[in-house]
């Protein structure tokens, strides 16, 4: 696998770094290689487009994969592929 898109500058917020416990490597980098997780199918079609015309590119992974109730974290890349933000979805 490869990535299509640039990530630019990689962030992480102070919440989603408390309640993942670690800084997350492995998201990160399953978002650059195009596994984006439990996106919905309109995230995944808005994902593909943006590859091709550079937009917005974003990924959902739970917090906790044994446990869905505590939450997911987002992975976006900005529009303009300069940024990457890790974010609590509730942010």
């Amino acid at each position: 696998m490869h990535s299509n898109f640039l990530l630019g500058s990689l962030r992480i917020t102070e919440p989603a770094k408390m309640s993942l416990k670690r800084i997350p490597y492995d998201l990160i980098a399953r978002h650059a290689v195009n596994d984006h997780g439990r996106v919905t199918n309109r995230e995944l079609r808005l994902n593909s487009m943006s590859m091709k015309t550079a937009g917005q590119i974003v990924s959902r992974f739970p917090i906790d994969p044994r446990d869905t109730s505590l939450g997911f974290v987002m992975v976006v890349t900005h529009e303009s592929w300069d940024e990457t933000l890790v974010k609590l979805e509730s942010e």
